[in-house]
């Protein structure tokens, strides 16, 4: 388990070398899971191009050292198509992206990663052949959680609160709690963690997460400790208690 202000703090470590911080997540708000990292490649690139990296690359989390290790050389993501070209990112860039790698399609099948679990899976370049024979679906879901960090949280009589950090399995990169704060909108609020089942949805206009529960119901999930989300026992506890 990793928190997105946690990851932020790491670095990425390719085959030859280390190419910066992680920078962002992109998750998709449908499947949520962490579809790509971005890198802070002010260090190594010429005027740091933004760069996308998938966890079907990430080899190894080290959570005692601070560091990820992806099966990649700086020179190929260096090569590898630029996302500043397609802002938002579009299912165009993901096709150009994972042809450019040799990935299958996460897109194809019905899992979060297809028809497998876990997202190394992709990597086998048999798997991407027999996914160019599928035509994939032209729409993605992907948000940003430098994006939605902050945004106000409703439950379905009032607000409560604004979202304050997200935790990741990185087994499969699966978004397991959202945090949310409340102490800016109720006297004595607190930090509480909630599962994406109880999401209803996000609006992206009005900048708003709007939960399935009441009031009550979200202030009776269980409070978390922001100085403890590296401890994996803690971590597992709050989540089976928001489940």
């Amino acid at each position: 388990m990793i928190s997105h202000k946690q990851i932020k703090q790491y670095a990425i470590h390719a085959t030859d070398g280390d190419i910066g911080n992680c920078q962002d997540i992109l998750f998709d708000d449908q499947d949520f899971v962490a579809r790509y990292l971005t890198a802070d490649t002010n260090s190594w690139l010429p005027l740091s191009r933004k760069v996308v990296i998938s966890p079907i690359s990430v080899t190894k989390v080290d959570t005692d050292e601070q560091w990820l290790t992806i099966n990649m050389s700086s020179q190929a993501i260096k090569d590898s198509p630029s996302i500043d070209e397609h802002k938002p990112v579009s299912r165009e860039y993901e096709e150009t992206l994972f042809k450019y790698f040799g990935y299958g399609y996460y897109w194809i099948g019905p899992g979060a990663w297809g028809d497998f679990a876990h997202p190394t899976d992709l990597a086998d370049k048999e798997v991407q052949q027999e996914m160019e024979k599928e035509r994939p679906e032209q729409t993605n879901h992907l948000r940003s959680c430098n994006e939605v960090h902050g945004y106000d949280v409703a439950t379905t009589d009032e607000d409560v609160g604004h979202i304050t950090d997200f935790v990741f399995d990185t087994a499969g990169w699966d978004l397991r709690l959202v945090i949310i704060d409340t102490r800016n909108w109720l006297p004595g609020g607190k930090k509480v963690a909630i599962c994406p089942k109880d999401i209803a949805n996000i609006d992206w206009s009005s900048h708003k997460l709007h939960v399935n529960l009441t009031h009550d119901q979200l202030m009776e999930k269980p409070e978390v400790d922001l100085d403890r989300l590296g401890d994996a026992r803690y971590l597992e506890a709050i989540i089976t208690d928001a489940e």
